[in-house]
């Protein structure tokens, strides 16, 4: 069974992430050698990243694996926004 990979989401919690760290995306790419225009796609949830660029992000980024892929909270902000666009609807 494949596994669907949410860009969307990793894209907001990359951006949560970097700015819990006090970074913003130039530094996270002078850190980790990311183009700088990749990046930015990635944290839009334009692309979704290569494996490179998450290994690159663990090991010299330090960010924490579990931490990049936990969208559990995101759940309830995407229902908050089902319900409003069902009321604007």
């Amino acid at each position: 069974m494949e596994m669907d990979f949410d860009k969307r989401k990793f894209a907001i919690r990359l951006k949560e992430i970097r700015k819990s760290k006090g970074l913003t995306q130039e530094q996270i790419c002078d850190l980790t050698g990311i183009e700088i225009s990749n990046y930015s796609k990635i944290e839009t949830g334009k692309v979704a990243p290569s494996m490179s660029s998450i290994l690159r992000l663990i090991n010299l980024a330090r960010f924490v694996p579990n931490e990049m892929f936990d969208f559990n909270h995101l759940e309830s902000e995407e229902n908050l926004d089902k319900i409003i666009f069902d009321i604007y609807e």
